[in-house]
Formats: structure tokens, sequence, C-alpha cells
């Protein structure tokens, strides 16, 4: 009788484990790591060199499970750093932003406990803050824009709740006059149902 009982208790916790894994809406949190490199040429000045720079990305994703492929829509809070050295001066950029990806996606392999995904869209971009210093000058002002267009593509793995997505976006629109930004973004998630 203990044993039956027993078998009976994994069976349901077994059952409701792999009812959650494959639910068709999940919600999480995730945070991550955005390596930034800008992307100018300062209208035709050649000795440009830039530098990619280390910041960082938190937010929350709601994932839309249709079979194999999915919908992502996040909002995400983003630090971005970049240098440029032009000649013998530095301009260290840096912009808080507030992202919302819109993200189509596709399990390539699709397992109870474990997914292989692919995924790419648009993600709008709107500034929150800005600042640009210059090695010569100090602070300069920058002519930064309110809202810009970028593209994601990438892939990412789940395990369990756990999810960890690696991508590159490229800046469709300029921050700034002759200034767009490509990151490549590490992050790590997950989903709270």
């Amino acid at each position: 009788m203990k044993k039956i009982f027993l078998v009976a208790v994994i069976c349901m916790f077994s059952s409701a484990l792999f009812a959650q894994l494959s639910s068709p809406v999940n919600f999480g949190l995730h945070a991550g790591l955005v390596s930034t490199k800008a992307d100018t040429d300062f209208g035709g000045v050649s000795g440009i060199k830039e530098k990619a720079d280390n910041g960082m990305m938190i937010g929350a994703f709601l994932r839309i499970n249709m079979n194999k492929w999915y919908l992502q829509p996040e909002l995400n809070y983003v630090s971005r750093n970049t240098e440029v050295k032009v000649l013998n001066e530095t301009y260290d950029f840096k912009t808080k932003s507030l992202d919302i990806p819109m993200l189509l996606g596709y399990k390539i392999i699709k397992l109870p406990a474990f997914k292989l995904r692919a995924f790419a869209g648009p993600v709008a971009s709107f500034k929150i803050d800005d600042s640009l210093k210059s090695s010569v000058e100090g602070r300069l002002d920058g002519d930064f824009k309110g809202a810009v267009w970028n593209g994601k593509f990438g892939a990412g793995i789940d395990v369990w709740k756990l999810t960890l997505d690696v991508d590159y976006e490229v800046g469709f629109s300029d921050v700034a006059e002759d200034l767009k930004q490509n990151m490549v973004n590490v992050t790590l998630g997950f989903k709270l149902f």
C-alpha cells in the first residue's frame, strides 16, 4: 500500500511539473551583460578607432508558446557604454534606455525540460539618459535621439525554468549624428511561470 501511495505521489508531481514546463505562456525575469561598440565615421574622418565596452541589462519577458514557434515581447532597462578614439582625442558615450524587443522564435530542439531556440526581431529603444565625455574638453552636450530602432537575432537554451540567451543587436538608426551602436548581449533568466 505504501509503494502504491508513493508511486501515485511521484506521478502527481511529475505530471504537474511537465504541465508547467509546457505552459502556453511563460513570464520571467532576466539580466545580463551588454557589450557595445560604436559604428561611426564622424563625417568621413580617418583614424577612428572604436572600442567595445561593457554595460548591463535587466528586464522581464513574456513568452507566448505556439508549439515550436513562440512570440516574446520584453521590457528591458539597458545601460550601454562605448568609446571612440579620433586622432588623439577619446570620446566616452554612455546611454541608458528602456528597450522593447518583439522577438519571433523557433524551438529547434523541444524536449520537456530542455529547449534550444533561435530568435529575431525589432527593438524599439527609448532614451532615459545619456552622457558624452571627451578626454580633451570634458563633458560635452551630445545630440542623442529620444528613440531609435535596432534589430536583434540570436539563440538560447532553456533548462527547466532557467533561460540563457546570446544575441547580436545591430543599430538601424543613429543614436546621435553619425553614431550607431551595435551590441552583443548575454542574458540569464528565470521563468516564474
